[in-house]
């Protein structure tokens, strides 16, 4: 397998699972990744030097307990000291829900969140709004459809047909 061959990636990232943008009236309340309803706080614990909030649906089955910062199942009960959010990219998930949205008129990458993940390296990336939808990761170089998070090789479109109003999540 050649250099460039090396560098193809499967149509989505097997890590990043895509979900529908909040509203911008709801984009700071968190919803349950399974049935879309509002989860409540249960209470917060210490984790190192920040306060997460601990959340839960009440409507899914079993309530489970989760991150409210980036919605991943919580490990232990909120409370315990040893329990936490099992996510290492936590803090980078919370920031690519939360963001705001590109609303440059006539950018090709209007309507994206502000900032996206590298599919290949989850370094954030942000794009100002001017210029193509095709990026480069300035920390792995993997080339990427800023709006479809493909490979710009599969994607090959200034003009991306993919849904624009997707946000990243995914858990490491």
């Amino acid at each position: 397998m050649g250099a460039d061959e090396s560098r193809l990636r499967p149509m989505y990232h097997p890590k990043i699972e895509r979900r529908p943008t909040p509203t911008l009236a709801t984009a700071k309340e968190n919803t349950c990744r399974t049935c879309s309803s509002a989860l409540h706080p249960v209470q917060g614990s210490k984790s190192q030097s920040s306060t997460v909030v601990v959340v839960r649906c009440l409507t899914c089955p079993g309530k489970p307990f989760t991150c409210g910062t980036c919605l991943s199942l919580w490990q232990g009960t909120p409370g315990d000291p040893m329990s936490h959010c099992p996510n290492k990219k936590c803090a980078v998930v919370g920031t690519l829900l939360t963001c705001g949205l590109i609303t440059t008129p006539g950018s090709l990458v209007n309507g994206c969140p502000q900032l996206r993940a590298c599919p290949n390296c989850y370094s954030l990336i942000m794009h100002d709004g001017t210029g193509c939808n095709n990026v480069d990761c300035p920390n792995c170089g993997y080339s990427f459809c800023y709006i479809c998070l493909r490979s710009s090789l599969e994607c090959r479109s200034y003009h991306c047909s993919i849904d624009t109003t997707r946000r990243q999540w995914f858990s490491t």
